[in-house]
Formats: structure tokens, C-alpha cells, sequence
């Protein structure tokens, strides 16, 4: 670590970065990440292996400190599914009656995880029970459209609560949302090597209402994520339909998204969309990965994903933002975390410590604050604690040479900063611990944060 403030070098370019904590947008609810596929299996393992997992995804000192976790409510053992990770198990024997010492694996790690100070839970299907389904199947209907038919829609809202109900009873396990459907305009087929449901926007309403109403008879202290939108493009279908229903809009507390294939452009319409017609809506970003083959542990992907947050953190205002899979046995830019299922080798990315300069230090009820800068280089956010005794500015820089910045803006009162780096060199290390200084240097092609406090 370092003692005293980095010096540019001759060849860093400097630059200006403003804050102004009195211009304030949303207030972040947290950040985090799926248990799917990997903690079915991976909940199994010897202890110093899961543990060292759980640890880098939760704890706040030697981890990324996530705050959300989302625990996959299985619909079975597919029995066309190949891939054993995406198989899923359901805790359903036969209707209405379960065996819960199922699925104990996935319990053991969001136990785990909650040891670790994880307080959000979002319960999710991908599909209902095969059961209830037309095909037979849980990765869909054989022509890829809806699977599940309009009689069963009470069936799988009882068949959700009764699970909720047992995590938060049972098993003492908070989960505040449930959320029945995902990415429902994919045309999924029995084809497919996963659990998926195609519903249409009034298909999805009408199961969001029976939810609703299974979850006010159970009385169960729960709202509904909804609607986990494969993409940004063309959702204001689904999102017309349910914000305009008197009695399904009041109970939604937020609108969930993935930013799959999405750029900029693709999320413009869809968030002026509900500016017009639902301003104050909350939206999540529930699943994101970026979607290329082959492994890669480099900044090089996690620029993508930094840039990735910072994006919909600053255009679309969201304020959850929550990775896909955190673990990954695959050849794919998926996992924060990769694993060998052969030897139960861990592989770390940067990844992951990039998404920690984020969830680390700006927790639930931060509120993002107005950054500016004009470098084409640096993209940065801001952020400030609930008691304004802590203000963190993320610092992205996408270029390959060093870059020097003074911050202008920050609160007088605020001399102290310690700064935590994220590159090719560091992995969410401290390499500056003092006195506010009048620079602050950048390492090419890195993420930085930046914690302003009191002395």
C-alpha cells in the first residue's frame, strides 16, 4: 500500500473530475448476483472450497461484499436436460406436498451466504414444475410458445408461496421478492438445455395476479420481481400491461430487466418510454454476462462489465444491479468465479473484483450523486452514504496508459480517502491510504474507488 499520493508520470494525460454531492439521483438498493446453476453443486463441496467461494462473493472485508442473493427455485429434474448444473431440483413431491431436505446444497450456500451479511433475497423460477406444464418439460412448449396453461396459473402461485413461505419460516431465510417468470419472450422449446417458460404480456400479468393473491391469502411479507425482461428492446409491451392494471401495478416495487444484448441505444426508448407514462418506477437489472465464448480472467472483460454498470447505474437510473451466474464450470464470459467440477479448483477473474469496486463500498441506501467529467477515457459515478459521512467516486479508465485526475467538488470536512484498485497489477487492493490529495493517478486499463471520509 501505498503512504503518500501516486505522482503522473511524464506521459499521463490529467485530467478533471467533478462531483457535485447536492445534485442526487437514485438511491441503490444493492448489488448482486444468481446461485444459479453452480450452487446445487457447489454447496456440496468440502468446506475450505465452498467457503472460500462464499467468501469472495459476500464478505466485506476479503471479498466483493454482494448484497443481494438470488436463489433458483428449480421445477425438476428435467429429463431432457443434459448438462447436470441445469438441472434443477424442486422440493415438490407431488401437489402440495414437498420433502425439504431437497436441494440442500443451494440451501447450504445462501445460508452461507447470509452468515456473511447478505440481508436481500430474491427467490426465482425459471420454469414451473414439469407437471404443470403443456409439454411435459421444463425448457418449454414444443413450438416454443406458452407452456404453462391459463388453469395451472394458481397451481404455480401456490406451488412459489409455499416454498417462500418455508425459506422465510423454516429456514429463517429473508427473501423479500419472488419472481415467477424470466426472459418470457424467448420462443423456449423442449429443445432447449435449460429451464425456460414463454409467456406473452398478458400471460405474464395474469400470472403476476395469481402470485399476488397466493401471497396476500398466505399472508406472506413478500413483493413480486417482475418481469426479468430478456433484453432492453421491445419491452414496453410488457411493461404497459402491467403498470396500467389498477390492482397488479401498486404491488410492484420495481421492474426487473436484463441487459443482454443491449447497448445504449437499445435502453434509450425503453427508459423515455417509462418516463412518460410510469415516471418513478424502479428498475432493476437483474441478469447480465456478457455472451462470448471462451474463459477470460483479464481486465479485458471486466472493463466490459464495468462499463456495463456504470452504464445502466447512469442512463437508466437502476437501482439494483445483479449478475448472472457468480460461478462457472463453462468456456464462456460468464462466471465472476470459475471452477474445475474435475478438482474443485477455483480460478479467479478480474472480474469479480471488478464488480467488487462497485458492491464493496456502495451499499444498500447510498445515493448516486452527480460526476462529470470530460475525458473520453474515464467513465465515473458517484455516491454518498445515507449519514453523508462517506462519498465514493468509481473511476473507470478504458485506456491504455495512465491517467492523473484532481476531484473537484468533494466536501471540505471529507481529508481522508483510501483507494482500492481493480487492473492488471491489483485485485480490489488499497494502493492509497491518507489525506485527500490534489491528484489521483489511474492505471491504464482499470477501475478504481475512491472512499472520501471524515477524519
Amino acid at each position: 500500500m501505498m503512504t503518500g499520493c501516486a505522482k503522473p508520470t511524464e506521459s499521463t494525460s490529467r485530467e478533471e473530475i467533478t462531483v457535485k454531492p447536492a445534485e442526487t439521483y437514485q438511491v441503490i438498493e444493492g448489488f448482486g448476483a444468481s446461485g444459479a446453476w453452480w450452487a446445487q453443486d457447489v454447496g456440496g463441496w468440502e468446506d475450505d472450497k465452498r467457503d472460500q467461494i462464499v467468501r469472495l462473493l459476500f464478505n466485506p472485508q476479503t471479498g466483493i461484499s454482494l448484497s443481494i442473493y438470488r436463489y433458483n427455485i428449480g421445477g425438476g429434474d428435467g429429463e431432457n436436460i443434459q448438462d447436470p448444473w441445469r438441472k434443477t431440483e424442486t422440493f415438490e413431491v407431488s401437489p402440495g406436498e414437498y420433502d425439504w431436505s431437497r436441494d440442500a446444497n443451494a440451501i447450504w450456500v445462501m445460508k452461507a451466504a447470509q452468515s456473511e451479511g447478505v440481508r436481500q433475497f430474491v427467490a426465482f423460477a425459471n420454469s414451473p414444475p414439469a407437471r404443470m406444464t403443456l409439454s411435459g418439460l421444463t425448457t418449454g412448449e414444443k413450438d416454443g410458445k406458452s407452456n404453462l396453461p391459463a388453469e395451472s396459473y394458481d397451481d404455480f402461485a401456490q406451488y412459489l408461496v409455499d416454498i417462500v413461505h418455508h425459506l422465510r419460516v423454516d429456514e429463517n431465510i429473508p427473501v423479500g421478492w419472488i419472481s415467477p417468470v424470466n426472459e418470457p419472450q424467448w420462443d423456449w422449446s423442449y429443445l432447449k438445455g435449460q429451464e425456460g417458460c414463454h409467456y406473452g404480456p398478458a400471460e405474464v400479468l395474469e400470472v403476476t395476479r395469481a402470485l399476488i393473491h397466493a401471497i396476500e391469502k398466505d399472508n406472506l411479507d413478500v413483493k413480486v420481481s417482475v418481469f426479468e425482461s430478456g433484453q432492453w428492446k421491445n419491452s414496453q409491451v410488457y411493461i404497459d400491461k402491467l403498470l396500467k392494471d389498477p390492482e397488479v401495478a401498486p404491488f410492484l416495487d420495481h421492474l426487473a430487466i436484463h441487459s443482454y444484448w443491449s447497448k445504449a441505444d437499445d435502453k434509450r426508448p425503453v427508459i423515455n418510454f417509462i418516463g412518460r407514462n410510469f415516471p418513478g418506477t424502479h428498475l432493476w437489472m437483474t441478469e447480465w454476462t456478457e455472451m462470448k465464448e471462451g474463459r477470460d480472467t483479464t481486465m479485458e472483460s471486466a472493463l466490459v462489465l464495468a462499463n456495463t454498470v456504470h452504464e445502466d447505474l447512469t442512463l437508466a437510473n437502476v437501482t439494483s444491479w445483479q449478475y448472472w451466474i457468480a460461478v462457472s464450470r463453462y468456456f464462456y464470459r460468464d462466471g465472476l468465479i470459475y471452477v474445475n467440477v474435475s478438482d474443485h479448483s477455483i480460478i479467479q477473474t478480474k472480474r469479480l473484483w471488478a464488480m467488487g469496486n462497485f458492491s464493496r463500498f456502495i451499499r444498500p441506501g447510498y445515493t448516486r450523486v452527480s460526476a462529470e467529467t470530460r475525458s473520453d477515457d474515464l467513465n465515473v459515478t458517484a455516491y454518498q452514504s445515507p449519514d453523508q459521512t462517506r462519498l465514493v467516486v468509481v473511476v473507470i479508465n478504458n485506456s491504455d496508459t495512465p491517467v492523473s485526475a484532481s476531484i473537484n467538488g468533494v466536501p471540505p470536512g471529507f481529508s481522508q480517502v483510501d483507494q482500492f484498485e481493480t487492473s492488471n497489477q491489483y485485485d480490489l487492493e488499497e494502493v492509497y491510504k491518507g489525506q485527500s490529495a490534489d491528484n489521483y493517478t489511474f492505471s491504464p486499463e482499470s477501475v478504481t474507488t475512491l472512499v472520501f471520509r471524515l477524519p
